[in-house]
């Protein structure tokens, strides 16, 4: 079980790695520069800037053409804008998801406050019963509690902010005044119950401790003076870690599910990765494509049109670009089974279930390109 964890360990700290270049200069950080560039800000001026204009002998009123050709040329231009954010947004989503959890095991579920999904890793108490009581009176009775707790008492007051009084939730339940208080750790000398007793009352750490009928001094002292206040801050400290007690068997499963349970976020988190990145490119190369038609000196390109047709090109195009990574990988199965599996996607993962809403929604934006087409062809609107 011991060299199943330190394997464990290797395999989360690679998993991590991995994830870590996607928010670094070379990951996420990329996909700015390429979308928020020249490109963009000069589609939207343009856009801005550009006023429709009717001939004087149409038989529609020149407002109504007006707005609605706005309209027309608004909703596919907002689209190509409001994707690939809606992609970066995702991909932001699932790197939170990735990196922290809701609901760490052996916490209560009726306390919400996110941990980190790497949680801190206690001494396993079935290792050695004595040794796990001489670390717990240690920690305790030891400066080892200001080494997490800021000495500063705004700093420290964050912690005790969070202990929801007077369950206690947030503290594991291994670390519970009582539990210690039963194991010998702990002495109440003031003879009150936990829910009678004030933040500056004290209890005692035990310096020592009978262990088969030996006493094992631990503390220079025979015993160490604390408030509840510093225990309870501490708790909670050893709480919002995710901290606890666990037995070898119970973290060796732990890292089991804790491997399937990252292998899971960080498989959705590569590949809508590479799914924003696709899309954002391919919006930024149709920017690129559609500045020298609409920046000509000369005007001979109506801007409409170039809209218009621009913004079609993207809207035929992008429900392929958003699907590419998943037909990539559909390329590696049967021929003949690929029709089904990419069915199932469609109906159960969230990356099908994104690329649905984006094909749906360029279906609209088809249309709106196209009529606008018309609006400059028939009845020339520029």
């Amino acid at each position: 079980m011991r060299a199943f964890l330190q394997r464990t360990e290797v395999r989360l700290s690679t998993m991590h790695r991995v994830a870590v270049g996607f928010i670094s200069g070379a990951g996420l950080l990329f996909l700015f520069p390429v979308f928020f560039k020249d490109a963009i800000l000069a589609i939207v001026k343009e856009f801005l800037t550009h006023t429709p204009s009717v001939p004087p002998d149409s038989s529609l009123p020149s407002a109504v053409v007006i707005i609605f050709t706005y309209l027309l040329i608004g909703y596919p231009f907002l689209l190509s804008l409001g994707i690939p954010i809606m992609a970066l947004g995702l991909l932001l989503r699932d790197i939170v998801h990735f990196y922290f959890v809701g609901h760490p095991p052996g916490f209560a579920e009726e306390l919400f406050n996110p941990r980190f999904g790497l949680s801190a890793i206690a001494f396993s108490p079935d290792e050695s019963e004595s040794t796990k009581t001489k670390i717990l009176i240690h920690q305790y009775g030891s400066d080892l509690i200001n080494f997490v707790l800021p000495f500063d008492e705004r700093g420290s007051r964050y912690y005790g902010a969070v202990i929801d009084k007077p369950k206690r939730m947030i503290v594991p339940t291994t670390r519970r005044i009582p539990r210690l208080i039963g194991r010998g750790i702990l002495d109440n000398p003031n003879g009150k119950t936990l829910d009678q007793m004030a933040d500056s009352d004290v209890l005692h750490v035990r310096g020592a401790f009978n262990s088969g009928g030996e006493v094992i001094s631990v503390l220079a002292e025979p015993y160490k003076v604390r408030t509840l206040a510093e225990l309870d801050r501490f708790n909670a400290a050893l709480g919002l870690a995710g901290f606890i007690d666990r037995s070898l068997y119970q973290e060796v499963a732990k890292q089991e599910v804790s491997l399937v349970r990252h292998s899971l976020k960080l498989r959705q988190m590569v590949l809508r990765y590479f799914q924003a990145l696709l899309v954002l490119l391919w919006t930024a190369l149709v920017s690129f494509g559609l500045l020298p038609f609409l920046q000509d000196e000369q005007g001979r390109f109506a801007p409409l049109f170039v809209f218009a047709f621009g913004y079609l090109i993207w809207a035929i195009l992008t429900p392929i670009v958003v699907q590419l990574p998943i037909r990539w990988l559909l390329s590696h199965t049967k021929p003949e089974t690929r029709r089904e599996n990419l069915r199932r996607l469609e109906q159960t993962d969230a990356l099908k279930q994104f690329e649905n809403w984006t094909r749906w929604l360029c279906y609209v934006a088809i249309a709106a390109s196209l009529l606008a087409i018309f609006l400059e062809i028939v009845l020339r609107v520029r």
